[in-house]
């Protein structure tokens, strides 16, 4: 995250943001994660533990008492949101004016659509044990218009997705297998149990689909799973590993230990 600061505080405590992996150390900064970020601050952002990062670290007495009263009067969450990018001058009146239109847009969607591009939000932040949650939600909401079986396909297959990057995977098939329940002429949710068995062998899928993989030409999805298994070998988290293993031994046990503390952070983001 990068921006041009406008006026420096004094922040002792700076502001975690877990779902971006950020700490904030200004009145601008928070200003920026909020314009960017809507679908992550539009529900219970400003909380008590904000409101006194606010009022102390900021030294915005003012915004935080303002903030705490409409907080307990139960006031409009987006008009709490507004009111810190007007209070903090960061964004001139004509982007704060276009920000409000976007939070309308949102409030305008159907609760179930607006409640998976929440989750969908999640998902595209690697935060898969939240969006598991909301996704999960979602299958509670009873049929509609636009809550139909097309819909619930949509988020088991999400579900299935998140389940996989967290190499649950027969979570993840157990999640395609109802989507395919939903929508069987789907051929994507096919490719997708192919690809869990590619990736894990010893996993069991059902005869049925077994039977209706035979029947397809694989030549495509194989392809993917080799540009998948490259892409993974190239990332930087194997390059960085591969490195470490060429350094002596005080410098690997050194780097060994903060590499193994760096990815349990990200893992615990997941979770």
């Amino acid at each position: 995250m990068s921006l041009i600061l406008c006026r420096m505080e004094p922040v002792r405590n700076p502001f975690e943001v877990p779902e971006l992996g950020v700490h904030l150390h200004s009145s601008q900064e928070l200003c920026y994660v909020i314009y960017e970020n809507p679908l992550l601050v539009m529900e219970d952002f400003v909380d008590n533990r904000l409101i006194q990062f606010i009022r102390n670290d900021l030294a915005m007495e003012s915004l935080g008492e303002k903030l705490d009263d409409w907080k307990r009067s139960e006031e409009n969450s987006d008009n709490m949101l507004l009111l810190i990018l007007t209070s903090c001058q960061y964004y001139s009146s004509a982007q704060v004016s276009h920000y409000r239109q976007v939070l309308i847009r949102y409030r305008k969607m159907h609760p179930a659509e607006y409640g998976k591009e929440r989750a969908d939000y999640l998902f595209r932040k690697k935060q898969y044990g939240k969006a598991i949650l909301l996704y999960e939600k979602l299958l509670e909401k009873e049929k509609d218009q636009v809550v139909d079986d097309k819909f619930f396909c949509r988020v088991w297959c999400c579900l299935g997705a998140c389940q996989a990057r967290l190499f649950r995977f027969e979570k993840a098939y157990e999640a395609y297998d109802r989507a395919y329940a939903c929508d069987s002429q789907n051929e994507e949710i096919l490719e997708k149990i192919y690809c869990l068995k590619s990736f894990d062998p010893d996993l069991f899928i059902a005869p049925n689909y077994q039977e209706a993989l035979d029947k397809r030409n694989k030549e495509a999805w194989e392809r993917k799973i080799d540009q998948a298994r490259l892409k993974s070998r190239d990332s930087s988290g194997v390059k960085e590993l591969d490195e470490l293993f060429m350094k002596d031994q005080d410098t690997r046990l050194r780097r060994a230990s903060a590499l193994v503390k760096k990815w349990k952070n990200e893992y615990r983001g997941m979770l």
